[in-house]
């Protein structure tokens, strides 16, 4: 991996790395790059197709045009890059100057910056352990689909087009799916974990110091963090909308409860709840503690109060109301502070999942509907 000195070179290198040759190539922006090398992979796919003859296949063996697996693959190769850049924008201090009342400031995207080159360079035996993993689980299911594409019927109950039956479909999506999972998507996950350590961090240095503290009356609704759980929820919520359409199509290939659709589905929660929990457990802590100590400080105020008002015996009656209206507003600060989640943007995860999986429950109703209408219709004529 080329070694990362600033931000900029996030988008130069390790995964990105044919991208900004793509780009310097034809003098092509980070959008441009991303459009290009999806496009030169859907020509290749439709290529292998045709030269294989599998663009439609007949029964229930699938296509390259009647499974969107693939496609869903180069819609990823789009959308998670432009996310990551979009998480890289957030926190640089050229897109933070102008952000008023609350995080992130010049400062904080600064130190944000810092942390994260340190994470790119892998130093820490946090941020290699992460690329270890996520190259090895790249690798891993690397392996996995070229030995389950050698096995049609015997592994899947059908054969499809990019099958050991079909030399170029196999071998062209050996190629394409060996730079997706062993080179581009392990670098987006490692960025993308970069970025979350990196903000969480720092966020705790400053927490720790009393320079960070929460502002119930932030427009965010999260007390000035909302821009973190946007870095956590936005690429999860990408991968959950563009994986829904082979998850769902899983179903309705297999006609069944097959355990190849069901795991499908399986490993879509399980990995956005995963992506989800790690981060947000840690900046828990953080919300939680940041509340505790705003909320002991109006406890004070509200404390000194009420004891200015007991030491005297002659208390004023303005003194009296002035100290009651100040009581009642410390109190609808606190409630207000108690009413920002511990769990930020975790309905809109929520959400975004139900409608992931929408297509597949759809698939899945009507082949109960199947199953049990000669049932049912029957037992409906006779009531």
């Amino acid at each position: 991996m080329q070694r990362v000195s600033r931000i900029a070179d996030v988008l130069k290198s390790g995964g990105f790395a044919i991208h900004y040759l793509v780009g310097r190539w034809a003098n092509l922006g980070f959008v441009g790059q991303c459009c290009v090398l999806a496009a030169l992979a859907a020509v290749a796919v439709v290529a292998a197709a045709t030269l294989d003859h599998t663009l439609m296949l007949p029964g229930r063996d699938a296509g390259l045009l009647q499974h969107p697996a693939i496609w869903a693959f180069i819609a990823l190769q789009i959308a998670l890059p432009l996310s990551i850049r979009m998480s890289l924008d957030k926190v640089t201090a050229e897109r933070t100057r102008a952000a008023r009342g609350g995080l992130p400031d010049q400062e904080f995207a600064e130190s944000v910056q810092a942390q994260l080159i340190r994470w790119m360079r892998l130093e820490g035996s946090v941020s290699a352990t992460a690329a270890s993993l996520f190259y090895t689980i790249g690798l891993a299911g690397f392996a996995w689909n070229s030995y389950q594409n050698q096995l049609p019927g015997v592994l899947l109950p059908y054969d499809f087009w990019d099958s050991s039956n079909h030399p170029w479909g196999y071998w062209v999506t050996r190629i394409y799916k060996l730079y997706l999972f062993v080179w581009l998507l392990p670098y987006i996950a490692l960025v993308h974990a970069g970025v979350l350590a990196a903000v969480l961090t720092v966020l705790r240095e400053r927490r720790l110091a009393g320079t960070s503290v929460l502002q119930p009356f932030h427009h965010d609704g999260v007390g000035g963090l909302g821009f973190i759980p946007g870095l956590v929820t936005t690429p999860i919520v990408t991968t959950l909308l563009i994986a829904s359409v082979p998850v769902g199509a899983a179903f309705a290939v297999h006609r069944a409860l097959d355990v190849t659709p069901l795991m499908g589905a399986a490993i879509v929660v399980a990995c956005a709840s995963l992506a989800y929990a790690i981060p947000i457990l840690r900046l828990r802590t953080d919300i939680i503690a940041m509340k505790r100590t705003v909320v002991e400080r109006i406890r004070l105020l509200q404390q000194s109060y009420y004891s200015q008002i007991v030491r005297d015996e002659r208390v004023p009656i303005e003194t009296l109301r002035q100290g009651n209206e100040a009581l009642d507003y410390f109190e609808k600060i606190c409630m207000r502070i108690e009413r920002i989640s511990n769990y930020p943007h975790l309905i809109r995860l929520l959400k975004y999942l139900g409608l992931a999986l929408t297509p597949s429950f759809v698939s899945l109703g009507f082949k109960l509907y199947d199953k049990l209408s000669p049932i049912l219709i029957p037992l409906l004529k006779l009531s």
